[in-house]
Parts: C-alpha cells; structure tokens; sequence
C-alpha cells in the first residue's frame, strides 16, 4: 500500500527527532492527548501547537495509517529498551480484553500506535483514545470544544454543505465518537474532569487557544523549557 509523501515525511522525520533526542541523553519527553468536539478546529489547533513545541503532529488519519502499516510500526518501536516495550504491550493487553478476534485485530495495532507515540513522547496526538491510553503523569491531556452552531459552521464551510446538511452530519460524529470511547476505553468522553485543560474554540482564537495549551504544557513539564 501506497501513501502520500507527506505521510512518510511525518513518520521519518518524528523517528529523526527521537534519535537526536535519544543520542543527547535527554529524559523521555512528554505527550500532548487532543480530545475534540467534532468540529471544534482541533486538528489546526493540534497542528499549531506541535510546531510551537516542536512537537510532531499525529492527526486522527495519521494515527489510523500507523495502525494499519506493520513495517510503520516496526520503525516507530525501533531503539525502544525492553521496559518500555513491555510497558507497551501491557496496554495493548489490558485495552483489547475481552474483545472478538476480529475486533481486536486493528484495536491492538491502534492502541500498540498511540502508546508507541506516547511512550517516546514529543508528540501531539489527536483523539483515538490518547487522552485515556496515555500515562497521565507523562501526558497533558486537553479537550477541545465550540458552541454547536460554531462547530456546524466550520463543518458547513469544510465539507461544502448546507447547515442542515451539516447538523446532520454533526450528528452523527459527536454519535460516533462518542461511542468509540465508551465501547474501548469505557469512559464519557466528554466528562471534563478527565482533563488537564479545556479549552472553547467558539470564545478564544486558535492562536490564544494554541497559546494557553503550550504555557499548561510548559507549567506541567518544565524539562521542556
């Protein structure tokens, strides 16, 4: 299978930044976990703050195409000491029991991917469970929203639809993804006390949102600093 070079840029070069990291004996880094109201421009707050920590970015497509390359995983987990990989398995297990075959196929590969991520840490990771996978003592776990008609707006707007059309379709994400959390990680996804931070996209700007989750990030983990 065949991805964009973007995507091979992506991986390539987050592999790049550990190795550097690694080889200047610095301390595993932190994680940034971005849980979102569908809608809520997220993926360009995400975006904004890996670049201002110099974080790589790890959008929800992203994340799904790591999941489902084996050769992309094997690079990712490269390097790692048998604790850490032990650590990484040990989620995967907890995460997929009691799970059909079927089911826990691509789950493990999903979860074996954002606790590889996470686990190596200078990363931004944008929903699939990060906030609730990740150890919270390593990870800034922040959830992003907007007032509904905002959120209708921007998806209007990005999927050319009517705002009918696109409350429909509105529907149908928060439903989703709602869904998702509860059946694999059995938590209300939208519940704020299982965050650090909470930030409105409809009352702040991108830039003063982007602004507030790096200072909680660089409060929480001075050795960014």
């Amino acid at each position: 299978m065949s991805h964009p070079r973007s995507f091979d840029e992506i991986v390539n070069h987050q592999v790049r930044r550990w190795e550097m990291e690694s080889e200047q004996g610095r301390p595993a880094a932190p994680t940034v976990a971005l849980s979102r109201l569908p809608g809520s421009a997220a993926a360009e707050l995400g975006q904004d703050v890996a670049d201002r920590l110099g974080f790589g970015f790890f959008g929800i497509e992203i994340v799904d195409l790591i999941a489902r390359e084996t050769g992309t995983q094997r690079d990712l987990v490269a390097g790692l000491d048998e604790h850490v990989r032990s650590t990484i398995e040990r989620y995967v297990v907890d995460a997929t029991k009691g799970r059909t075959y079927d089911e826990n196929v691509y789950h493990q590969q999903l979860v074996r991917t954002v606790t590889t991520l996470g686990e190596r840490g200078l990363s931004v990771i944008l929903g699939r469970g990060s906030a609730f996978l990740l150890r919270p003592e390593r990870t800034l776990r922040v959830l992003v929203v907007a007032p509904r008609e905002d959120r209708v707006e921007r998806l209007a707007k990005r999927l050319d639809l009517s705002t009918e059309a696109a409350s429909d379709h509105l529907d149908r994400e928060d439903a989703d993804r709602l869904h998702f959390n509860r059946h694999h990680f059995h938590v209300d996804a939208d519940d704020a006390s299982l965050y650090d931070l909470v930030v409105n996209t409809g009352a702040l700007s991108l830039a003063l949102a982007a602004e507030l989750v790096v200072e909680a990030a660089l409060g929480r983990f001075p050795q960014l600093t």
